[in-house]
């Protein structure tokens, strides 16, 4: 699959009473899908919560509603995928005073709780496996499809009151043992489906979420709730990670009903959304719908800033901890110990000279400047009395053994220095947490490091 191409629907709110306009807007989404459909196929169809209006109507004509997508559009059932929202819960006095309880950082959500809160999406969970013909996962879940893994993450399990925007918490551990599942899948393209915006989580919950994301290869967050179509970037990780939120799926004098077609070349990993407005008067979908300046024309560009070709100078522009960088110098010093790594000469030499004899360009000085404010804390390691003469030279010594291997295949000493992250990483990753983007940052801060601290480099290519 070269291409992939995706419906996403939100908040379609079935009571199973609906008035004239929301059938009509209804039926006519089903033309237009038809019609879109046959322009080009759709792969997988995301509905992000929200189906029935609280909780009520998971009857007949929510399911007839449902399969009629499936069909016009073309897509299987098991490239259906669903996530319930907070009208897709029952509520009940003993819920509310439990999500109470957890509007505070320190609330834990012990294993009885997590049940009570759980119950809250029985109803659900049985429409759910009528519609499927599989039990639901009603907390965090992973589905791969080849190069493209969905992930279904429950937003509602601490909603279900009128105070919940800024409130919402996750289950840490839960979700972290779900998403750490796609450290290894780098190649992958990850797309998480939930209700809620993040913002609609508490601050807490909100930065966990956006690490996790950062650390475990998330691409895209596709939701709804609002029922107002939006985007948002988050730019506080190592990289841009964006939000699209999909409008209403019912006329009541609020919401702007929107549907949205994702259209992504897996191969280049771009591409647009494209979001489609319902005229009430007018009783047609146009294009448009959304909220902010990007969306003007209806379309909004679709780039996975995590597959973008990583510039030289691009780098500079993360902002190290130092004590984390710190951790991961102890970490890989206790890593190393356990391996016998051949010694190598480690006598300094000036390093631009390096950088002229083996052919860098000018981003590679760029960057060294930059990155070099960080070897005073490898100095300061080196130099500390915790560790043995045969540890302190453990790191150079792989840096060098990379160096060596690299030297007489490599062109110019960029090519050397990216060689060496590359497999220095593909050694290493599995034993440190952190993202790949900022390991291989560590990674590059310890070759630079030792292009001026050790005897390499000093060749002319």
């Amino acid at each position: 699959m070269n291409e992939l191409r995706w419906l996403h629907l939100s908040d379609i709110h079935f009571r199973g009473d609906e008035q004239y306009e929301t059938q009509r807007m209804r039926d006519m989404l089903i033309e237009k899908l038809k019609e879109i459909s046959i322009e080009k196929s759709i792969d997988m169809i995301f509905i992000t919560g929200d189906l029935a209006y609280q909780g009520k109507a998971y009857d007949k004509g929510l399911e007839k509603f449902i399969e009629e997508i499936l069909c016009v559009t073309g897509v299987s059932i098991n490239k259906l995928f669903i996530v319930p929202g907070n009208h897709d819960l029952k509520r009940s006095q003993l819920r509310n005073l439990i999500i109470a309880s957890t509007h505070t950082d320190e609330f834990k959500i012990e294993d009885d709780t997590l049940r009570t809160l759980k119950d809250g999406f029985k109803q659900y969970n049985a429409f759910y496996k009528k519609i499927k013909n599989e039990d639901c996962n009603c907390l965090y879940q992973v589905v791969n499809s080849g190069e493209i893994n969905i992930i279904l993450m429950n937003t509602a399990l601490t909603a279900g009151t009128n105070e919940d925007d800024g409130k919402l918490v996750i289950q840490k551990e839960e979700f972290y043992n779900t998403l750490k599942i796609l450290k290894d899948k780098e190649k992958c393209i990850n797309i998480v489906l939930g209700h809620h915006p993040l913002t609609c989580f508490s601050t807490n919950s909100q930065q966990i979420i956006i690490n996790m994301f950062n650390d475990y290869n998330v691409d895209l967050y596709l939701c709804g709730h609002m029922h107002k179509a939006g985007y948002m970037y988050d730019l506080s990780g190592q990289r841009t990670i964006p939000s699209y939120q999909c409008g209403g799926g019912m006329i009541d004098g609020y919401a702007t009903v929107t549907f949205l077609i994702g259209d992504l070349n897996i191969e280049e990993k771009r591409g647009n959304l494209t979001y489609y407005k319902w005229m009430i008067p007018e009783e047609a979908w146009i294009k448009g719908g959304s909220e902010g300046r990007r969306a003007l024309s209806g379309e909004i560009e679709l780039v996975l800033d995590r597959f973008k070709e990583e510039d030289f100078t691009s780098i500079m522009d993360i902002d190290i901890n130092e004590d984390e960088f710190r951790r991961f110098m102890m970490e890989l010093h206790n890593i190393l110990k356990k391996r016998r790594i051949k010694n190598s000469n480690i006598e300094p030499r000036d390093v631009f000279d390096k950088f002229s004899n083996m052919k860098c360009n000018k981003s590679v000085e760029k960057q060294y400047h930059s990155l070099c404010r960080y070897f005073p804390i490898i100095d300061e390691i080196m130099e500390s009395s915790l560790l043995s003469q045969i540890e302190k030279e453990s790191i150079p010594n792989i840096v060098i053994s990379e160096y060596n291997n690299l030297l007489g295949i490599s062109s110019n000493g960029n090519e050397i220095i990216e060689g060496i992250v590359k497999n220095i990483f593909e050694e290493y990753s599995g034993s440190f947490q952190c993202s790949n983007t900022l390991l291989k940052t560590y990674l590059k801060i310890l070759v630079y490091w030792s292009i001026y601290e050790c005897d390499i480099f000093n060749e002319k290519i």
